[in-house]
């Protein structure tokens, strides 16, 4: 390898779920280059919100590329800029099987193009429809060499759906920071003192947005139900992620009993404090998920996590061991298991003490960095 160009479709600082993924690409591309900086070069839709935080200040070497862009003049820039800097293997973020700037990175001397993916690139699809797009696939040469997906489930829909082939993908999952998250008892009184919850009760946290498909409704009628049929008074519900008006509808679907008990803290930066005083954490998806980072943030500041038994969060938890898996959905079924929790402290310990383990043991940033490079490296010899 001469040169690598870290791709991202998004703009600079695009916010909290790309910015641990783009310093891991950092250390990657570093790591690649036999730490030689001056070989690593990264792309941004654009640069308008200026250079990115979280990469060293010193490093310079950015340009602008726009994958949504049809204009030939755009594409022809991209291309003069990787022939003028050596650049012969892309790593590319969310990059489709197809694009036209494909063909002006292959002509500028891209050898190897690698697509990582944050998100499912395809629903299941059946035989016939399945065999046409893996006959696209392969008659695409200007298209990824290989893919990388940060779950099994991400994996088995773009072979079972997008028709690429098993032998070009790649399963690499995520890492967290796991001395940022991490569980702290000296400091639980926190999430207390800051939000203003009564001390007796016990705190369901969710972190993550609002759009239906993560299933803050679901949370709602789960509040509903232990708060009208289980008459509980031992338990809140916290939610951060909001932004301006967005928790309006959800507040609207609350019973004057559950409302006092649902705190939507808003879009903040101390999620890690909040998080070490709560009792466990729930991600309530009802729509695709994909391997969110927020889960695995949840049980490495030792939090039990209830999830929806969906394709990549089921990977997120170990069902009876770090945390649950439950119907998707189901705000009821949601709602026992928290009961169940809150009824048995001791075993929330236990689940408590496995989701950190399980964290520390399989998704660690280091562990992650370490499985990306090498699989980058056998995908582009």
């Amino acid at each position: 390898m001469r040169s690598i160009l870290i791709l991202l479709h998004t703009p600079s600082n695009a916010g909290y779920a790309i910015a641990p993924l783009e310093s891991t690409f950092y250390k990657l591309a570093l790591a690649l280059s036999d730490g030689d900086a001056s070989k690593v070069h990264f792309a941004y839709k654009h640069l308008r919100r200026g250079l990115p935080s979280v990469l060293p200040p010193e490093f310079r070497q950015y340009t602008e590329i726009d994958c949504q862009s049809s204009e030939a003049s755009d594409h022809l820039r991209a291309q003069a800029y990787i022939r003028k800097h050596g650049i012969d293997v892309l790593f590319g973020f969310d990059q489709p099987v197809s694009s036209p700037l494909y063909k002006y990175f292959r002509r500028g001397g891209i050898r190897r193009l690698v697509s990582y993916w944050g998100a499912p690139m395809s629903s299941p699809n059946n035989w016939p429809i399945r065999m046409a797009k893996r006959a696209r696939v392969l008659l695409n040469r200007e298209g990824p060499d290989h893919y990388i997906f940060e779950s099994n489930g991400m994996a088995e829909l773009a072979v079972m759906g997008a028709g690429i082939p098993r032998n070009r993908v790649s399963v690499v999952h995520l890492g967290v920071d796991t001395d940022s998250f991490r569980p702290e008892p000296q400091e639980a009184a926190y999430v207390y003192e800051t939000l203003g919850i009564p001390e007796h009760r016990r705190v369901f946290f969710y972190s993550g947005h609002m759009e239906p498909r993560k299933g803050v409704a679901v949370l709602m009628k789960a509040a509903n139900y232990l708060s009208a049929h289980r008459q509980r008074d031992d338990w809140h519900l916290v939610l951060c992620g909001n932004k301006g008006t967005e928790s309006a509808p959800y507040i609207d679907m609350l019973s004057s009993g559950a409302r006092e008990r649902v705190t939507f803290a808003g879009y903040r930066p101390d999620v890690p404090g909040l998080q070490r005083g709560s009792y466990a954490a729930i991600i309530a998806s009802t729509g695709w998920d994909s391997f969110p980072r927020s889960g695995l943030e949840m049980q490495a500041s030792g939090l039990p996590l209830i999830a929806s038994d969906l394709i990549g969060l089921r990977e997120s938890v170990e069902d009876g061991v770090s945390g649950f898996l439950f119907p998707v959905g189901n705000a009821e079924a949601l709602a026992d298991i928290m009961a169940l929790l809150l009824d048995d402290p001791s075993r929330r310990a236990v689940l408590s003490r496995q989701a950190r383990a399980r964290v520390e043991r399989a998704f660690t940033i280091q562990g992650q960095l370490a499985s990306l490079i090498k699989v980058v490296r056998t995908a582009c010899c």
